[in-house]
């Protein structure tokens, strides 16, 4: 079983922004676009959410949202009883667009989490193509090259709580790992239900003097079983290997005290 590994490098972020440059660095007209969060999460708290789509270009931008024709890790779909908008707008250049999606429950619907996936696309709106005219060395004959921007493709993935509390995980001790150059060790956590989601914030703090040393986001999709919660040692001296605590929110940004605790190895 692969279990994911969550560096704080990775996870200490406030919200996960996405951003997918062209790899064209001479083009003028280079497209830069970013989306606000990867993932909604719509409960009896929240029956609908949004993300922003972000135009960093100099250009208009437009963005088109279509479901993937296939949900990696999706058990429970949420096609159903999701209603999104809009499915394609144009965003002028360093500018951004709401993309907006409601759940809609049926009475007849079991209680549970479903989930859905979308493709954010992006594409620059141009009157006219870039070109370059050159001559081949050999034969003198004219070269045409034409600079077309890679259009970046970025997922969304959407949950719907439908009659359930936010699911959680159980924390297991901390494991060292004294053959490892770059990491001190690491925290595990367990969903507790298999078919569901977990998203909520972690944070390693000091045992001794309570100061937070890292927090994140940790996500674990509808397929996933658990995650290993990295400690990488320029931050985590060996020394204090018996002093960390790991503590979990079951809501991401973090909300009230930790409903979990765990300690040492």
């Amino acid at each position: 079983m692969h279990i994911p590994r969550i560096s704080w490098l990775a996870t200490t972020v406030a919200f996960a922004v996405l951003s997918a440059p062209s790899a064209n660095a001479q083009d003028a007209g280079r497209i830069t676009v970013s989306i606000s969060d990867n993932i909604i999460v719509i409960d009896a708290n929240a029956r609908s959410g949004q993300i922003d789509l972000v135009n960093g270009s100099d250009d208009p931008v437009e963005f088109s949202v279509s479901p993937k024709t296939e949900g990696a890790g999706i058990i429970n779909s949420a096609e159903a009883v999701l209603r999104w908008a809009p499915a394609r707008s144009v965003a002028p250049a360093h500018r951004s667009q709401a993309f907006r999606v409601a759940a809609r429950p049926t009475p007849e619907l079991a209680p549970g989490e479903y989930a859905y996936q979308f493709s954010v696309r992006a594409e620059l709106q141009r009157n006219a193509i870039n070109t370059l005219a050159n001559s081949d060395d050999k034969t003198k004959e004219p070269l045409v090259t034409v600079r077309v921007p890679i259009v970046p493709v970025l997922p969304v993935t959407v949950y719907v709580r439908h009659g359930i509390e936010a699911p959680r995980v159980d924390l297991r001790p901390l494991t060292l790992t004294p053959d490892d150059p770059d990491s001190l060790g690491y925290f595990t956590a367990v969903k507790q239900h298999r078919d569901r989601s977990f998203i909520g914030t972690v944070q390693v703090v000091d045992a001794e003097t309570g100061a937070e040393l890292s927090r994140g986001r940790l996500h674990l999709g509808q397929a996933g079983a658990e995650a290993k919660v990295g400690m990488p040692r320029e931050r985590f001296p060996q020394g204090k290997a018996g002093k960390y605590c790991l503590r979990v929110w079951d809501h991401f940004p973090a909300q009230g005290e930790p409903y979990a605790n765990v300690c040492g190895a």
